[in-house]
Order: structure tokens, then sequence, then C-alpha cells
């Protein structure tokens, strides 16, 4: 089963998304907890991102989502209510959204300006920050219980132009969470990562 497929044929989409953001917070815990300000913020090249800066791009980007969320929530409660949960149905735009930051499309995007992380080269506690952000988020998934989520629809953070379900939006975060992880996995394994604090 790609990792597309999980959340089309779940039969419960919000457990899924909160299951999929649990675990995007303990593969952060595993690969990083045990690293020095140093280890996390050290960059492969110059260009190239740190795990403090994907960890914080991560943080950002859940923050900058999370009054989108709030007014969505807020909206599909009034006009939205369902007493159980519907199967997942993408958007158009949703749909090419995921698509796009999805860890197994291999291609090489620049963030958003908004979604930036810090360009500093000591970013204090990452890790906590964006598994502070995680909980957030998961909080906020859970409140959504009880909301058509494929009729809620908000707006991009990036562009008012863009707009998708809240659902769209769930999705994209934790595969989002996924790439950028995957990213962090990386510049640990490459040659010349320091070793030991």
């Amino acid at each position: 089963m790609n990792s597309m497929d999980q959340f089309l044929q779940s039969t419960n989409l919000l457990a899924t998304i909160v299951s999929a953001a649990e675990d995007n917070s303990k593969t952060a815990r595993e690969l990083f907890s045990g690293l020095s300000t140093a280890q996390l913020n050290w960059k492969p090249i110059p260009e190239k991102w740190s795990i403090a800066q994907c960890l914080d791009h991560l943080a950002v980007a859940c923050r900058e989502f999370e009054g989108y969320f709030s007014d969505a929530l807020v909206r599909g409660r009034k006009k939205w209510p369902v007493s159980a949960g519907p199967a997942y149905r993408p958007s158009f735009m949703g749909g090419w959204l995921i698509k796009l930051v999805h860890p197994e499309t291999g291609r090489n995007l620049t963030a958003p300006k908004i979604f930036r992380p810090a360009e500093s080269s000591n970013i204090d506690e990452p890790l906590e920050k964006f598994l502070k952000q995680q909980e957030r988020f998961i909080e906020f998934v859970r409140k959504t219980e009880g909301v058509n989520y494929n009729k809620t629809k908000i707006r991009s953070p990036v562009t008012p132009l863009m707009r998708y379900s809240l659902a769209d939006a769930f999705v994209v975060t934790v595969v989002h969470g996924q790439r950028h992880l995957g990213q962090a996995r990386r510049v640990r394994e490459t040659s010349g990562f320091p070793i030991g604090s």
C-alpha cells in the first residue's frame, strides 16, 4: 500500500492522520533526540538545509496553518456537521499539492517564503519546537470530529487563490512531514556529519 492509499482507503481518516502524525513525532525523536546543537545545525554544504532547518521548516509551516484551521473548523461545524467521518476524497487542488510534497516525488522544491526556516546556523531546540507543534496539530485533528472535512474548505496560507479541503490540509501536513524527516535523516547519514557531541 503506498502512503496515499492509507488515507484514501481509511475507514477513519482522522485516526489515520493522528497515527501518521504520531509516527512522524516518533521518527523525529528516534533519529534526533540524542544530537547536540552543533550536530543539529550542521549542513552538508552551505545551500543545503541542516536537520535543525528541516525541523524548523515543519514547525513554521504547521504554525502558519493554525489560524486557517481554526476558522475552517468554526465554519465546518455550522455548515457541514456529520455524525460519522466520510471517506476521504481529495479536491483537485489538494490532490495536486499532496503529489507535489509527497516524499516519493523526489523533486526538489523551493519552500514558499512564509514557510522558510531560520537562516541561522544555531537554531535552538528545533526538535522540541517541532514536537510541540505536532501535539497542537494532533489536538486540532481530534477536534475535527463531527465535521465534514471534505466539504470544509480552507485558503492556503501561501496564496489566497488556492483553496482545498481541511482533509487535504491534514494529509499535506503529514506527508510534508515525512518528506522533510527523510531529508533530515539523509543529512545525518552524509559523510562528514560530526560524530559525538
